[in-house]
């Protein structure tokens, strides 16, 4: 075979530029798609979560019983049936 001309490295080189900056802009598009979308997301987190400052200031008691059972120490041969 013989070796490349000056035209093919120079055509290589060319389509080698191109290719990269065609990766370039395509992967600023795929960031700039990733960032609308976080920032679509924070803002979404914060409107949901706006009015939990206030709940928490309001001091909600939720009333109830409770009994506090002494735990028994278990034997190896408990599950068994």
């Amino acid at each position: 075979m013989n070796p490349p001309g000056l035209l093919q490295r120079v055509a290589g080189a060319a389509l080698g530029i191109v290719l990269f900056i065609a990766a370039a802009v395509f992967a600023s598009v795929i960031l700039a798609i990733a960032a609308v979308f976080a920032l679509l997301v924070w803002a979404w987190l914060v409107w949901r979560t706006r009015r939990l400052p206030k709940r928490s200031r309001r001091g909600v008691v939720i009333e109830g019983e409770y009994r506090v059972e002494p735990e028994q120490p278990r034997r190896l041969d408990d599950d068994k049936p």
